[in-house]
């Protein structure tokens, strides 16, 4: 796995390990997609919630999120159960797609959450 930098790396083993899911793919998807800025580890609570084991789809309208980060918590929440913006108010399902999520400098690392979530 190509990890971005060594708090990355640390966000992701943590959280995999703390929700037991080093063999769900899912989740592991979802804390590498997650663990990719320093906003989306700060937040994480306000993205997952640890003692129900889900996503927090709310999370993506929190005041400090960027359009980086909303990129990366599309991706994150799509790659996970396959979330794709027809359930929330605001949220557009082209917001999901390829072209508007992988417009942006985490591109390369954004791609290797995708090979985690779909391993070949």
């Amino acid at each position: 796995m190509d990890f971005k930098d060594e708090k990355h790396k640390d966000f992701f083993i943590r959280n995999v390990e703390r929700t037991g899911s080093q063999r769900d793919t899912e989740r592991k998807a979802l804390f590498y997609a997650l663990g990719l800025t320093a906003e989306t580890r700060n937040n994480i609570n306000q993205l997952y919630d640890f003692k129900e084991n889900c996503i927090r789809p709310e999370g993506l309208k929190g005041a400090w999120q960027t359009g980086g980060t909303t990129r990366v918590c599309r991706l994150a929440f799509n790659l996970y159960n396959g979330t794709c913006g027809q359930d929330e108010d605001s949220e557009q399902p082209r917001n999901y797609t390829p072209y508007n999520l992988f417009d942006c400098g985490l591109a390369h690392y954004m791609l290797e959450a995708v090979r985690v979530r779909y391993p070949y």
